[in-house]
């Protein structure tokens, strides 16, 4: 999920990085495999996946059907179409019958098991879509309850899961008196958005960062307040703090694409040695150092060999442009004022 302005110009401006969780239409089926892996026992459900994938499929492609005609309104019960191997396999696995568990578990107004087919509910096919929709609902009237969201007076609903109309009655009732969007077709509108964004990537004008992003270095050592064990000495003879993590930008800041930001500290190229800085990202706003919890190397910036012999020849200050799809960086040397592109390999 993410919010945009739409500028003037016709662009569109990123007001919250995107975030999301695991509540697509896929939860869905987790939770009916879970009702049937219940059903069964997990032998037999474990035994179909492993002898007949083919059978265990058929059950997910035909309640990818099925589930489309569960609606907040509908009565009828949903009926599917068992394998013959699963009932086999539970057979042969020794549990309790599926009839005498429904009895135990007093479903049998809601469930029945007759040959090869099985009808559940409305109300009980119904409960496998609540955790997923209540995901998404806490998360929509989160992020709208955000001091900066006050202007957002329209909802988009696009993807598969957008489709189902459980999902949309719960959005209209979260969304209050916004506009909401549901465009025709809204499983293919994401694969429509971004064959549109391939061919016009500059629609984007600005992104919001999803971390605050920096960079390893090594400072002055200073007694007071760095621990004795990153200290180091440097390769031109001071003392050293090790790694120290300098913030070139920070979570949830609006970066216009295209717009390079230097790097906060001047950095000095190491002499006879490659020269190569590891790129983190944290979850918080201001870590310490990179060893901190909430730091994730990402990648790292091959800025080459040093010009010169002194500290003075081998200064150089780091640019990276953040808001394209992909990170760029270029460094440049102080003395000489020379740029030149810098390789940024992603792990």
């Amino acid at each position: 999920m993410s919010v945009h302005v739409k500028n003037f110009d016709g662009t569109l401006k990123e007001l919250h990085r995107p975030s999301g969780g695991p509540w697509g239409g896929t939860k869905v089926d987790d939770r009916y495999i879970a009702w049937l892996t219940e059903m069964f026992g997990k032998s037999a459900m474990e035994k179909l996946k492993e002898k007949s994938m083919g059978e265990y499929l058929g059950i997910l492609r035909e309640f990818e059907c099925k589930k489309r005609m569960v609606t907040p309104d509908s009565k009828s019960k949903i009926t599917s179409i068992i394998p013959g191997a699963l009932k086999k396999f539970h057979k042969r696995s020794g549990e309790e019958n599926i009839k005498s568990k429904l009895a135990r578990l007093n479903l049998t107004e809601d469930v029945s098991f007759k040959d090869n087919k099985i009808r559940v509910s409305a109300d009980n096919a119904r409960s496998w879509f609540k955790e997923p929709i209540e995901g998404i609902i806490r998360h929509i009237t989160g992020i709208l309850s955000e001091p900066t969201m006050n202007d957002v007076t329209t909802v988009v609903l696009v993807g598969g899961f957008a489709e189902c109309t459980l999902v949309q009655d719960a959005v209209k009732k979260a969304v209050g008196d916004r506009t909401l969007i549901i465009p025709e077709e809204a499983g293919l509108a994401v694969l429509k958005g971004a064959v549109l964004f391939g061919h016009r990537p500059q629609l984007v004008s600005s992104r919001c960062v999803k971390f605050t992003y920096g960079y390893s270095i090594s400072l002055p050592f200073d007694d007071s307040k760095h621990p004795l064990d990153k200290l180091f000495i440097g390769s031109y003879g001071d003392r050293r703090v090790n790694h120290c993590f300098c913030k070139v930008v920070e979570i949830n800041t609006s970066v216009d694409v295209g717009r390079n930001i230097k790097s906060p500290s001047t950095l000095v190229l190491h002499k006879d040695n490659t020269n190569t800085l590891n790129i983190y990202a944290s979850t918080e706003r201001d870590p310490e150092y990179r060893t901190d919890s909430s730091c994730t190397k990402v990648g790292e910036l091959d800025m080459g060999s040093s010009p010169g012999e002194t500290r003075d020849d081998n200064r150089v200050h780091i640019y990276f442009a953040f808001g394209d799809t992909e990170l760029k960086a270029t460094v440049k040397i102080l003395k000489t004022g020379k740029v030149v592109s810098a390789t940024f390999n992603c792990l």
